[in-house]
């Protein structure tokens, strides 16, 4: 294991709670359910659910097209290395390939096949490499099995096409700070907020302040979070998030009054879809990016 990984698996357990996957990803939810969770190392979690703005993934799992020419893994086939040694050849050139293999993967996501999904997704990256779906996946999932310095070279990857990427910037934000990188990870930021200002992208940097207000959080700075959601909410009164990720920082602090009103205010302004309740976990919601480390505030 390398020193970053080591430093990672002291941080927070890896196999604890494997719930994590699709919290941060709702997209990957099709039969979503509600918990709610008081430590407040995961409120990154409970907060990011409607912070995504746009989201690679798709809504359900595609289902294998019906062309005659796409091959289908066999249901009775289970080493997915079998099936790929026949066909990866036509995963380039062949929508239904793809789809054939997309259904394998999240089954083997689905029924806890770490391994199996790693190397369906190491040969949708080779056959797809521009596709950051994939990258995403195989990102979170090596961070699941203790591999957080291969985690972070495949969000690197995506970064280096894409430096704005919310998503990309948000997990590897979280897991640098996992690592021990406090004040890397907010460097790092303030260097992507400086790229967006300097684009003219308004919403990109928004985006960016936002991630900056929850590894604020993170690292135990609630004042500062909560003035740096506060100062969000009055330049853009309209836009929800902060609303949310106030009220659970108050709900997290007991200050149920201020909580009622932030999440009153998130209710009146937020897409229908998105719940206050609690974070989005199915049993494909397995990889955990954050630990669950009771700390006090």
């Amino acid at each position: 294991m390398s020193s970053l990984s080591a430093a990672c698996a002291t941080s927070a357990p890896i196999h604890g709670d494997r719930s994590l996957f699709a919290s941060c990803h709702p997209s990957l939810n099709p039969k979503p359910r509600f918990v709610f969770s008081k430590p407040s190392r995961i409120l990154c979690v409970k907060c990011y659910p409607p912070l995504w703005p746009r989201l690679p993934l798709s809504s359900v799992p595609s289902k294998p097209s019906s062309q005659p020419s796409s091959p289908s893994p066999p249901e009775e086939q289970s080493d997915p290395n079998s099936w790929l040694g026949n066909s990866e050849f036509l995963l380039k050139s062949n929508a239904g390939a793809i789809g054939s293999l997309r259904a394998l993967l999240y089954q083997k996501l689905d029924d806890g096949e770490d391994t199996e999904a790693l190397t369906i997704l190491n040969h949708l990256i080779s056959a797809q490499p521009d596709e950051t779906e994939w990258k995403f996946l195989a990102a979170r999932l090596l961070n699941e099995m203790g591999e957080p310095a291969e985690s972070r070279k495949l969000f690197e990857e995506i970064l280096a096409v894409d430096p704005l990427s919310f998503e990309a910037l948000f997990e590897n934000a979280v897991l640098m700070d996992r690592c021990g990188e406090g004040e890397a990870v907010i460097e790092r930021l303030e260097r992507a907020l400086d790229l967006a200002r300097s684009e003219q992208k308004e919403k990109a940097a928004r985006d960016v302040r936002l991630i900056m207000a929850q590894i604020q959080f993170l690292q135990k700075n609630v004042d500062a979070a909560l003035a740096s959601y506060e100062e969000l909410t009055k330049e853009d009164p309209k836009d929800y998030r902060p609303y949310f990720c106030q009220g659970v920082i108050y709900s997290m602090l007991n200050r149920n009054k201020e909580a009622r009103e932030k999440f009153a205010k998130y209710h009146e302004l937020s897409p229908k879809k998105f719940e206050v309740n609690g974070y989005l976990q199915t049993p494909l919601s397995r990889v955990k990016l954050f630990g669950t480390e009771q700390s006090e505030l």
